[in-house]
C-alpha cells in the first residue's frame, strides 16, 4: 500500500478503518456481481438455440430447460408445466417464479446500496469527532498552537472526503448493476414468453 495513503488513512483517524472496510466489501461485491450477471451464465446462446429446435414440443423443452441450471430454464420450465391449464396460468406461474429469481440476483445489491449511504455517513462522523476534537484542544491550549488545532480539522476533512470517496462510486455501482439485471430481466422475459406462446393458442 502507498505510504501516501497508509498516512492518510492514519491522519484520518479510527473512522477511516471502517470506511475501508466498506471500500474493500463494495469493491468485491461489485466484480462479484459483475460476473454473474453476464450474459453467457443468465442467458446462454446455446440454451436459447436448444429452446428454438424443440419447437413446441412441451416434452422437448422440460428436457432442454433440464439440462441448463439458470433462472432463465427454472422459469421456462415452470411456465411449461402449467401451459397445458392456458397461456394466462402460464405466463402468472413464469411471472411468480422470475420475481423470486431476480430477486436472489438482487439480494447481494443491498450491500453496494446500503455501503453507498453508510460511508458518507461515516465520514460525517469522522467529521464531527475531528471537530470535536479541533475545539477540545483550543479550550485547552488556546490558539497558540495552530498546529494541534489543523490535526483535528485535517482528521475532519480527510474522512469527509474519504466517505465521500467511497460512497459515490458504491452508488454508481450499484445503479449500474441494476440497470444490467433490468435489462437481463427483460430479456428472460420476451424469451420466455415466445416458448409459451407456442404452447398455447389461447391468448389474453
Amino acid at each position: 500500500m502507498d505510504n501516501r495513503l497508509i498516512l492518510w488513512i492514519q491522519q484520518g483517524g479510527i473512522i477511516m478503518y471502517p470506511i475501508l472496510l466498506c471500500s474493500v466489501i463494495a469493491l468485491a461485491v461489485f466484480m462479484e456481481r459483475l460476473v454473474a450477471y453476464r450474459k453467457s451464465k443468465i442467458i446462454p446462446e446455446r440454451f436459447v438455440k436448444e429452446l428454438e429446435k424443440a419447437g413446441a414440443d412441451p416434452e422437448e423443452i422440460k428436457k432442454v430447460c433440464l439440462k441448463y441450471d439458470t433462472p432463465l430454464s427454472r422459469i421456462i420450465l415452470t411456465g411449461v408445466k402449467r401451459a397445458k391449464y392456458g397461456w394466462l396460468e402460464a405466463t402468472k406461474a413464469m411471472e411468480s417464479v422470475g420475481q423470486h429469481e431476480i430477486a436472489v440476483l438482487a439480494r447481494e445489491l443491498r450491500a453496494l446500496s446500503t455501503i453507498g449511504n453508510v460511508a458518507p455517513m461515516l465520514g460525517f462522523l469522522g467529521t464531527v469527532l475531528g471537530m470535536i476534537q479541533a475545539f477540545s484542544t483550543i479550550a485547552k491550549v488556546g490558539t497558540g498552537k495552530p498546529e494541534l488545532i489543523a490535526s483535528g480539522i485535517s482528521e475532519a476533512l480527510i474522512t469527509t472526503a474519504a466517505g465521500l470517496i467511497v460512497g459515490i462510486p458504491s452508488i454508481l455501482a450499484f445503479n449500474f448493476l441494476r440497470n444490467k439485471l433490468d435489462k437481463l430481466s427483460t430479456e428472460m422475459e420476451e424469451i420466455a414468453l415466445r416458448v409459451i406462446d407456442r404452447l398455447t393458442e389461447q391468448k389474453p
